[in-house]
């Protein structure tokens, strides 16, 4: 879980952490902002339209009320309450019956992770700390919508999942980018492939 990541530090002064995470909403939004602009050029006004539900996201009164509350209750770092406020409701996104709700989980793992990155002094990974280029498939887990952009700048040719959704904006994304994408391989997909093994995608028949 996101949170595990993530160390809890009992804190005395709850509402300068209130205000950190504050000060935090703003830097994302700016970087959710660049985004935008940048999957524009990329992908088009529809596709982009992703980082504007981003944006959205997090101005959500539930989402932020229920760090801000943890962060008075339980006196702990701003970090942390964004963390866990971020895994109860991808938890809960992904437990829904809709497919297309339950693919916001990411979304809301994307959005929590900027919010730490930020707070913690952290850089979120890019594209350029992975091996990519021209004829590289890149596998994972899953992915996250802005991890989608940024590898597609350093030409990366397909995608694969473990997990995941075909309703994610990380796979709309690809799918708008031209690129074959295939999700939910399963731990197959991690047990069996190695950096630098020789693959073939049929994004078509999903193989």
């Amino acid at each position: 879980l996101f949170r595990s990541q993530v160390k809890r530090t009992r804190i005395e002064d709850t509402e300068a952490e209130v205000k950190r995470v504050d000060e935090a909403l703003k830097a994302s939004q700016e970087q959710l902002q660049k985004l935008y602009d940048k999957a524009v050029r990329e992908v088009g006004e529809a596709s982009a339209a992703i980082f504007e539900v981003h944006q959205m996201m997090l101005e959500d009164e539930d989402y932020l009320e229920a760090i801000q509350n943890m962060i008075r209750t339980e006196q702990v770092n701003a970090e942390y309450a964004v963390a866990v406020t971020g895994d109860n409701f991808a938890e809960m996104f992904a437990s829904m019956d809709d497919d297309y709700m339950k693919a916001r989980s990411a979304d809301i793992h994307d959005i929590s992770d900027r919010l730490v990155s930020i707070l913690s002094g952290r850089k979120q990974k890019s594209a350029k700390d992975f091996a990519t280029g021209a004829n590289k498939i890149i596998c994972t887990e899953d992915f996250l919508p802005s991890e989608i952009i940024q590898f597609c700048e350093n030409n990366a040719q397909g995608f694969l999942t473990a997990f995941g959704s075909s309703d994610s904006h990380s796979a709309i994304l690809a799918k708008s980018l031209d690129i074959p994408v295939i999700v939910g391989l399963g731990w197959d997909l991690l047990n069996d492939v190695r950096t630098g093994d020789i693959l073939t995608v049929d994004g078509r028949e999903g193989t």
